[in-house]
């Protein structure tokens, strides 16, 4: 976060649109900073929030001038790339935010976060796990007198 501060007050001009990028990029990776101190702090929606921050992280998209991409954490992303022509792409890293609007208009690609996606299917193992718990404890309580 204090790298994200120090690159928005290094920039040469401030911009309405930059301050705007930087508040909209300080809200996503606020988010996921939120959702793993849910986690911590065993918070019952604390997996549903998580399971909402890994969607947000599973596709990366840019076309028509518009780009999309994050990437709280490590990511290994699998992509297409149809800028000049067809070239499969593979990104990995700590933690991207890309967010472009009228920008690079000839760009178009799209990648998907294995990562994100691994952490998808394991939150959804789990949150199918607990509401499997809870079902069990409810009957258990109910048989007995």
């Amino acid at each position: 976060m204090l790298i994200l501060l120090y690159s928005l007050f290094t920039i040469d001009q401030i911009v309405g649109l930059n301050i705007l990028v930087y508040g909209i990029m300080f809200l996503f990776f606020g988010f996921s900073v939120i959702c793993g101190a849910l986690c911590l702090n065993y918070n019952k929606n604390a997996l549903q929030y998580s399971l909402i921050n890994q969607f947000l992280q599973l596709i990366s998209l840019a076309i028509l001038g518009f780009a999309f991409s994050y990437a709280a954490g490590i990511y290994f992303a699998l992509g297409l790339d149809f800028t000049k022509s067809f070239e499969l792409t593979f990104n990995i890293g700590v933690s991207k935010f890309d967010f472009n609007i009228n920008r690079e208009h000839g760009r178009i690609e799209i990648n998907l976060n294995l990562v994100a996606l691994g952490l998808i299917y394991w939150i959804d193992r789990l949150i199918k796990r607990s509401k499997a718990e809870k079902l069990s404890l409810l009957i258990a309580e109910m048989g007995q007198p």
